[in-house]
């Protein structure tokens, strides 16, 4: 008798311990990478999206928090998502020229006057059909409306028309968008890593540096150039994204999961890059840097008249199509 007891306690123990094996396998993590800092606002916000996707999934969904490129660049994620790892990271929408190339339109300059204008081509049936494009590429955008920031230009001299950026050397990341924004500008573009703008400035091997208010402080690149020009020549709108694949393997529950936490998530965001920025632009002021209002209807003209031709993949007139939706 005593046996059959122990006998029914061990078995009892060894179903327990496969109930929780079989939670334990039933839990995902997913990784999420971004090149930001941690302490940025991209940072603070994933983290705290992570908390809520495991509140609202009861643990069955774990997001991980990887910053500074810990995963590799851009690039090498993306093609680790498209090939089915459990990834979602953060990106341009210039990124998928290769892909899906009218979708890299998002990325060009003087689109929106705001974020507000701006987010309403997130409604259109125009991006429903670049989204479909995306998933036959291998990709899905979890959150497409991630608001990342206002690019102005910080210079040498003064740049508040296309004249006077005539010669002048502005870095810029290395992407065929950015180059061409800042060439439709009156700028000569010089691409290179974030890492070497100081010394490059320092050098006089550039005369300039465009970006968010919060990455030209953070840069420290005042010490160097003295003048904020507001061109405010993108409002930069990033996609989270991860592979095809590997949504496909979630239940439907859990995709809303993650759908519904991530709108709150760049709700927030938002709120956190707008703050920042309005902080980062009164610090500037503190140091000295003389800040320059800039009539952007030049500009404009500009890039409306040079950007397209710049991108024969483009569908004829995309440019023009998506500025009317995101302001008519």
């Amino acid at each position: 008798m005593r046996f059959k007891k122990l006998t029914l306690i061990a078995t009892s123990l060894s179903i327990a311990g496969l109930g929780g094996l079989n939670l334990a396998q039933a839990a995902t993590e997913i990784r999420v990478a971004y090149g930001n800092q941690p302490g940025e606002p991209v940072d603070v916000a994933v983290k705290e999206w992570a908390e809520n996707v495991e509140q609202a999934s009861d643990g069955e969904l774990t997001l991980s928090a990887f910053p500074a490129s810990q995963l590799g660049s851009e690039t090498d994620v993306m093609e680790q998502a498209r090939f089915g790892s459990p990834i979602i990271t953060i990106t341009a929408y210039s990124n998928f020229m290769s892909s899906v190339p009218d979708l890299s339109v998002l990325d060009a300059p003087y689109l929106a006057d705001s974020f507000d204008d701006k987010l309403k081509v997130f409604e259109s049936e125009w991006f429903a059909e670049q989204s479909q494009k995306v998933e036959e590429a291998g990709y899905h955008i979890v959150i497409p409306n991630t608001v990342y920031g206002t690019r102005h230009l910080l210079s040498r001299e003064p740049a508040t028309t296309p004249e006077e950026l005539d010669g002048v050397k502005i870095r810029v990341q290395n992407s065929p968008m950015y180059v061409e924004a800042m060439r439709s500008m009156g700028a000569t573009p010089t691409p290179m890593s974030l890492g070497d703008v100081y010394p490059a400035l320092a050098q006089g091997m550039v005369d300039g540096v465009e970006n968010p208010t919060p990455v030209l402080f953070g840069g420290k690149f005042h010490e160097v150039v003295k003048h904020l020009n507001l061109t405010g020549h993108m409002n930069t709108v990033a996609p989270f994204v991860t592979g095809q694949a590997f949504w496909d393997q979630l239940s439907e529950e859990n995709r809303q999961i993650l759908t519904d936490t991530g709108q709150d998530m760049a709700a927030h965001l938002r709120e956190l890059v707008e703050k920042e920025s309005d902080v980062a632009l009164q610090k500037l002021k503190d140091a000295g840097v003389e800040v320059h209002e800039v009539d952007t209807q030049p500009f404009r003209e500009r890039a409306a008249e040079q950007v397209p031709a710049a991108f024969p993949k483009w569908s004829d007139g995309l440019y023009e199509q998506v500025r009317q939706i995101i302001n008519g």
